[in-house]
């Protein structure tokens, strides 16, 4: 359910100061705001383990501004989840109070729910945006909802991501390259590599795999980058 600016609680799954561990904006210093909730369940998820809390508004809003006085500055307040865009109106109250001091809105989603963003589009700065293939969540197919998205989030800055695992689909992987192409080819797409349980970086297939779709996509689009998460090659949050 998405949570409205009338609701005086909120949960989250935690907050903290870590690496950017994903897409270009590599290694930079970001504050995380987690969100439990997600409307979709793709099978690799690591991240729906934490126990939520629940707080009020103003006590978000004060941990946020103490955790960037304790380890800030930071470039970018992220919100991640689970899904932000299930909590707009948090979002929106958050944006209108942080923003005018100074924060930077990056928002990590899974690029499904389009008339979500729409609420909160003017509130963010950067978008991370996941094109979610079936043959590697074992979820559903959602690239007609991610055409819609990607076509609301041009003016912003961007970036997809697409995960990549051993049993990618090819036909997946080019319709959703084409859709990109057709939108805008000059946006910029990550290829991550599926990690499951442990984070080996990587076996000799999957890196195959994944220069294989490089060296594909790069004949539709004008940057295309193999990058594996920082944080955990790292071992850090």
């Amino acid at each position: 359910m998405i949570q409205n600016m009338s609701e005086k609680k909120v949960e989250i799954a935690e907050i903290f100061s870590s690496l950017q561990g994903e897409g270009p904006r590599l290694g930079e210093k970001h504050l995380f705001v987690r969100f439990p909730a997600c409307n979709l369940h793709c099978h690799y998820c690591d991240e729906m383990g934490h126990e939520p809390v629940e707080m009020d508004m103003e006590t978000l809003l004060e941990k946020i501004r103490a955790a960037d006085r304790q380890h800030g500055p930071h470039s970018f307040l992220s919100l991640t989840g689970g899904e932000p865009l299930l909590y707009t109106g948090v979002i929106r109250q958050m944006a209108s109070t942080l923003r005018p001091e100074g924060f930077k809105f990056y928002l990590e989603t899974s690029g499904f729910l389009v008339k979500a963003l729409d609420e909160v589009l003017d509130c963010v700065d950067s978008i991370s945006m996941d094109v979610k293939l079936p043959s590697v969540t074992h979820d559903r197919d959602c690239l007609e909802e991610h055409s819609a998205f990607l076509k609301a989030s041009q003016g912003k800055e961007l970036h997809v991501k697409i995960v990549v695992s051993t049993g990618i689909s090819r036909e997946e992987f080019f319709k959703a390259v084409q859709m990109i192409h057709e939108i805008n080819p000059a946006t910029p797409l990550v290829l991550q590599p599926i990690t499951v349980g442990g984070e080996k970086y990587i076996d000799n297939r999957l890196f195959d795999i994944l220069t294989e779709l490089q060296s594909a996509a790069l004949g539709w689009l004008e940057n295309v980058r193999i990058i594996p998460r920082l944080h955990k090659v790292l071992g850090v949050k």
